[in-house]
Order: structure tokens, then sequence, then C-alpha cells
């Protein structure tokens, strides 16, 4: 039977998880009980509000709250176990991406969500964008010959970020979104070859290790190819693109909807309103409806793995990685 009440609980009070928190207060039947952050002083401004219970500590969260579902919204450093914690509460997650900078944490967080039978979400906002789904639909029936995809843009506030034993960089933590719409778009990507740039653009900025700059090629199942350049180093400006090369046109992907070159090369299908991340998770939690999620925690492993490929490559010289050597076979399969 339907959940007329979906109560919700929060691990991290930043940013995005305010951002969740205003489109959770939009949507009908939804009760924010708990925020937990390590900053008491962070967590009480976001709880009290809310009416909600006060954390700093998300395993007491988790262990004395009734919740249905939690949401994990922290640093890709800083999940710790509590993926593995929830899951064997019996809590649905909607978990921030990237799901972790630590493949082995997210494999033993795999493993606790697969046993559990729990569902997941994983904030890969893009898949649930209009444009997005149009894309898909548009390439379902051609080969993709390669893509070129680039976001170039600015260092965020959080000191965390600039970290790259923290942040895993740019194309871990932000791009990770392109990336991911590249493998809901064309599929899998078997190997990764990658260079990155440090200290370059970027010497004078202090305390910051992560690269400048960088470029990853990637290789699909399909046998088509990507070049993916993203960079930090353009202060407040930023741009981003998509481009997609199937015969005889060119594909450009925005969030709107798509152009393809010439006009009159394919038919395209129309821009279809789309449910949003939030209200697909909470429906899912509500019904039981897995099929609402388009980003489940064991599809994101897979976006994580490809971009941690890329930092291994870089740091190792540009060596092609193969994601198989990163995940075990039942997680790639």
């Amino acid at each position: 039977m339907p959940l007329d009440v979906v109560r919700v609980g929060f691990v991290g009070a930043g940013g995005i998880a305010q951002a969740h928190i205003g489109a959770l207060k939009g949507i009908p039947g939804v009760e924010i009980a708990a925020v937990c952050d390590i900053d008491e002083g962070r967590a009480r401004a976001v709880a009290e509000p809310l009416g909600a219970a006060v954390y700093t500590d998300g395993a007491r969260l988790i262990e004395e709250q009734e919740l249905h579902a939690l949401y994990v919204c922290v640093p890709p450093h800083a999940h710790g176990d509590i993926e593995v914690r929830a899951a064997q509460k019996g809590l649905h997650m909607f978990v921030e991406k990237p799901v972790n900078l630590y493949l082995d944490r997210a494999l033993e967080a795999w493993k606790a969500i697969r046993e559990a039978g729990v569902m997941t979400q994983v904030g890969y906002v893009m898949r649930y964008w209009p444009g997005s789904v149009q894309l898909k639909r548009f390439l379902a029936d051609k080969q993709v010959g390669t893509a070129n995809v680039f976001r170039w843009g600015g260092i965020p506030g959080t000191p965390w970020w600039r970290k790259y034993d923290q942040s895993g960089g740019q194309l871990v933590e932000m791009t990770t979104h392109q990336v991911d719409l590249l493998r809901w778009v064309m599929g899998e990507v078997t190997a990764v070859s990658a260079s990155y740039s440090f200290n370059r653009l970027l010497a004078d900025q202090p305390d910051i290790t992560v690269p400048d700059s960088q470029a990853a090629l990637f290789f699909f199942e399909s046998g088509a190819s990507a070049t993916v350049s993203t960079s930090c180093a353009l202060g407040s400006s930023g741009a981003s693109g998509m481009y997609f090369v199937v015969k005889n046109a060119r594909v450009s992907w925005q969030d709107s909807g798509i152009q393809v070159d010439p006009s009159d090369a394919y038919e395209i299908p129309s821009v279809e309103p789309q449910i949003g991340i939030n209200e697909a998770f909470v429906q899912a939690v509500r019904t039981g409806d897995r099929s609402l999620l388009r980003s489940p925690y064991d599809d994101a492993l897979k976006t994580a793995a490809v971009t941690l490929a890329a930092n291994k490559s870089a740091e190792e010289g540009g060596r092609l990685v193969r994601i198989e050597e990163l995940l075990p076979a039942d997680a790639l399969g």
C-alpha cells in the first residue's frame, strides 16, 4: 500500500542538501524528520525551520530515527559506512554524485544495497532533463561514431573541492554529470586514457591540488569513442557543450533539447515534460515502483569507475586503463 507520508533524513546539510530540501518541501506528503552535519550550527540552521531533529553523527541518526529514506549529501571522500548502515536498516537512499572517491568503499555499499534490496537514486539530474531524454530517444536506433564534450568553469568555494585527495578533481566531482550522460545515451565505457595538467593556470591559487585542466579519451563497448575536456581555470566564467557524430549529421545537446545539422537529416523526437529527480525518488519510495529511478546506485557506480579510471590513467602517464581493472565482473554486468 502506498505510503501517505514519506519520512526522510539527511546526512550532510551543505548547499546540495539544501537544494534537495527545497525541492522536497514542494512535494506533498514528505516529512524531513532529521538532519545531520559535522558542523552542528549548520545542521541546526537547516533542521530547526523544518522541525527536524539535529544530529552530528550519521550513524546515530540512522539508528535512532524511524525513516523511510535517507539522503546522503557528503563530499566524495567522506561517505564512510553511511550507505552500508542505511541499507542494513532497510532505508531507501538518495546518494549525491559521485557515489564515492574510493571504489572499495563504494563496492561495500553496493553489496549492502544489493543484499538489503533497498531502492536507490544517485543525483544524476541530467537523466531527468527533457533534452537528455530527447537525445536518448534520438540516438536509440543510431550508431554514434564519436562525441566531443567539454565543461569549463571555475573553482567552487568549498575547501575540500580544491583538494585532489578529497574531491578527485573536476572530472570526478562535476563533469561526472556529462560522463554519466554519455554512458546513458551511448552505452558502456570499456577503457579510458587521460592526461592532466597541474599548477600551470592555477599556480597563484593557495592550497589547491586538483588539476587545472583534464582531457580524456573514452572507448565504448559499441566501438564508439568520446573526448572529454574539463577545466576549473576560468574563474567566474564558464562554458559547456556536448556534440555527437552520427551518419551524415552532427547532433548538439542542450538541457532544453537537441539540434541536428543538417536539420532535415533525421526526424527529431519531440521534447516532453519530465518528472523531477526528487519527485521520482519520493514516488518510488511511496509506491515501490523502481522503474522511476533512472540512476540507481549500481549504475552510478560504473560512472564513478569511469572517472576514477581517468584519474588512474593520468597518474600513470596516460596508460589505457580498462574499467574491468577497477570493478569486479558482477558489478560490470
